[in-house]
């Protein structure tokens, strides 16, 4: 059975076909002339979002992008919410020794951390366990992966606290047991000043 075609399609030649275009071709002098022009031009967009730019070292990112866990010293119980609320099981509790007596704190296997927030969410000391904005999570061995209190810790001074001192994210509730109750009463006031200026800040 032979099929017939309803019009006989056209070759339509190509466009530009002469010898100073095909010379072009041949040399590549298009594409080349674009990464010149653009390897040399002075970027023209800010990685920097000019309110972060004080306190955070890494690009602006959105604030709803979770990344890295870091944990408030002052605020963690060791009431192991965020442990039993964890779908992958990556949260664990280790024991530490503050001031002769022994507390613990959550830690973690960023490369099992699936980053959906329960932990944040559970969190009943206004997000003692946060996540921060810091994307760069690989590592060379899977020990690099695992996330002590201690670089928890590290991650919320370096990521958390400025953002507090700055006024852009909730201060989380000391734990009374290891804060003095003067300091206390003071991060309280200062929460409760921030919730009335701004509710949606978290």
């Amino acid at each position: 059975m032979s099929v017939t075609l309803s019009r006989t399609p056209e070759v339509t030649p190509e466009r530009g076909n002469n010898i100073l275009n095909k010379i072009f071709r041949f040399f590549h002098v298009r594409p080349i002339y674009v990464v010149l022009r653009t390897m040399l031009r002075v970027p023209t967009t800010n990685l920097y979002h000019p309110i972060h730019v004080s306190h955070s070292q890494y690009p602006y990112v959105a604030e709803r992008y979770r990344g890295l866990l870091a944990l408030s010293e002052e605020a963690c119980t060791g009431c192991k919410k965020c442990e039993r609320i964890c779908p992958n099981k990556t949260i664990i509790m280790q024991t530490r020794e503050i001031n002769g007596k022994e507390y613990r704190f959550p830690a973690y296997f960023a490369g099992r951390c699936m980053k959906c927030g329960l932990c944040e969410e559970v969190c009943d000391r206004q997000f003692a366990i946060r996540h921060t904005d810091q994307f760069e999570d690989a590592g060379y061995i899977r020990e690099q992966l695992f996330y002590s209190a201690e670089r928890m810790f590290d991650m919320w001074e370096k990521h958390i606290q400025p953002r507090i001192d700055a006024g852009i994210a909730h201060v989380a509730v000391p734990d009374k047991r290891r804060v003095e109750k003067e300091y206390f009463a003071e991060q309280e006031e200062k929460r409760k000043e921030q919730d009335k200026a701004d509710p949606r800040i978290y």
